[in-house]
């Protein structure tokens, strides 16, 4: 219905008082202000809803991604079904890493670990924080998040008539187009 509106303000432009009263409107510019209005909560939430479609594109992603290294030996950074903070997760991988080093085969090796050796028990490690540190096709955008939420506050802000005078109006206008 909010595609009507610019066929709606053109009406109300063209009429002369005496029109508009016998449709049933008293004040125009009150009359296009809440047609505005309609119009631009509509480009509001349709902005919003492109936002968290790209948004939830880029969680799937990154989660898509995250469980493959989970597969592969990464820690999970939920404790008890939430997300652990910066600093306990780095401490998980910390202890991860010096698990991974001292269970690895030839940890019965006296003396400095070299060559071959030293390969294996490194090698998980390497793989892991190369695929970590290329998560990200490229850096996330926290821009288009910030913009969501600004949109969020707008959408909030943005004082619409009861949705029956919506409907009044376009029948009003339908009915002398």
């Amino acid at each position: 219905m909010a595609d009507l509106a610019p066929r709606m303000i053109e009406i109300l432009n063209y009429r002369n008082s005496s029109q508009l009263i016998q449709m049933g409107i008293e004040n125009r510019t009150e009359t296009i202000s809440v047609i505005k209005k309609t119009t631009t909560m509509r480009n509001l939430i349709q902005t919003l809803d492109r936002r968290v479609h790209d948004m939830q594109a880029d969680i799937a992603k990154f989660q898509n991604r995250f469980t493959a290294l989970q597969d592969k030996g990464l820690p999970s950074l939920e404790e008890s079904g939430k997300l652990l903070s910066y600093e306990k997760y780095i401490k998980r991988l910390s202890t991860f890493s010096a698990v991974q080093i001292a269970e690895a085969s030839g940890s019965s090796t006296a003396g400095p670990l070299t060559g071959q050796v030293l390969f294996n028990k490194l090698d998980n490690l390497f793989f892991i924080k190369n695929e970590v540190a290329h998560l990200f096709d490229k850096p996330p955008d926290f821009y288009k998040y910030t913009e969501a939420d600004e949109t969020v506050g707008a959408i909030s802000k943005h004082q619409l008539p009861h949705p029956e005078t919506w409907h009044d109006l376009v029948r009003l206008l339908l009915n002398q187009g």
